[in-house]
């Protein structure tokens, strides 16, 4: 137990807080909010009984109060009692690790917007099942990067748009498949495709039975098209499979992508439907401001190129 700069008890370290980012919960007792604490405040430090004027003073500290927290003045005071952590899963090129180090599009645009709202959150990266998990049971979660898709509208809040999210059936160049609907996809001997998420959900759910659901990523879903373990590959945007071809040093039109689209959503992040709508409206706001300078295209060309 320690005691903060007003007199008020804490403890270091808080539930749903970022890694690396300390942050102090103070322990409350009697009258409820900021305006306990501005009686603590004058508790702590008066510790006689009160003279007429002491209590004419402790009356002006009181309205004093009062009027900072309707101004807003009292923002920085109550700022580290807002808890929010961001998660996300390796989806290549929008989420990644290299090297030990977190980058992708959507990791630097969901920078650049927490530099700009001030605050102190770190994104941490987890298993794709996990995360979800998280962001369904954890207070105050955000996790990108999510397709918005009409399943998934109600069961979070929403922030974005950062960008398209189709998904296409790829074949490898030179193949002779003429793949125009779903139905020509279920024709073909294989399928590659991870073992879990929204696009195996997909295709099962459209009636898939010649699926090879055994990887865990996308790069190794293409890399079997390359090696010919199967006839279509199924699991990134465009932009996702062109990261995987730079990524393996192959030429760009090593795939083919079909013209059949499974999924069409646009990229959100998504927030768990507890955090306030004020500050979903700020995250939105600060968004929009990284459009209108210029500064989200900048990142976009980065990761397109």
């Amino acid at each position: 137990m320690a005691i903060d700069r007003l007199g008020l008890p804490y403890q270091n370290g808080c539930v749903g807080s970022a890694r690396g980012v300390g942050c102090r919960r103070r322990l409350s007792t009697g009258p409820p909010g900021p305006m306990r604490d501005w009686v603590s405040l004058w508790s702590t430090t008066h510790t006689s009984p009160m003279a007429p004027n002491d209590v004419y003073n402790e009356r002006r500290i009181a309205l004093l109060g009062l009027m900072l927290l309707s101004s807003g003045a009292s923002a920085p005071l109550w700022a580290d009692e807002k808890k929010l952590s961001v998660v996300t899963e390796e989806w290549a090129p929008y989420n990644f690790l290299e090297d030990g180090v977190l980058k992708g599009f959507s990791v630097e645009v969901v920078q650049n917007i927490i530099e700009r709202l001030n605050l102190k959150i770190a994104i941490e990266m987890y298993p794709s099942m996990r995360t979800t998990l998280m962001l369904g049971s954890v207070p105050g979660t955000m996790m990108i990067t999510m397709l918005r898709t009409p399943e998934r509208e109600g069961k979070y809040k929403w922030i974005g748009p950062l960008g398209d999210g189709a998904i296409y059936f790829y074949k490898k160049s030179g193949s002779p498949l003429e793949i125009v609907s779903l139905d020509d996809a279920k024709k073909v001997k294989l399928i590659g495709c991870r073992h879990a998420g929204l696009v195996f959900n997909t295709l099962k759910s459209a009636g898939f039975t010649n699926l090879d659901p055994t990887s865990t990523d996308g790069e190794s879903v293409y890399k079997k098209l390359l090696l010919d373990r199967c006839d279509l590959a199924i699991s990134d945007t465009p932009l996702g499979v062109k990261h995987v071809l730079k990524k393996l040093a192959v030429p760009a039109n090593a795939l083919v992508q079909t013209s059949v689209k499974l999924v069409g959503a646009p990229l959100y992040i998504a927030c768990s439907t507890d955090i306030a709508d004020r500050d979903i409206a700020l995250w939105q706001k600060a968004l929009d401001g990284l459009k209108a300078s210029g500064v989200f295209a900048a990142i976009q060309k980065k990761y397109s190129e």
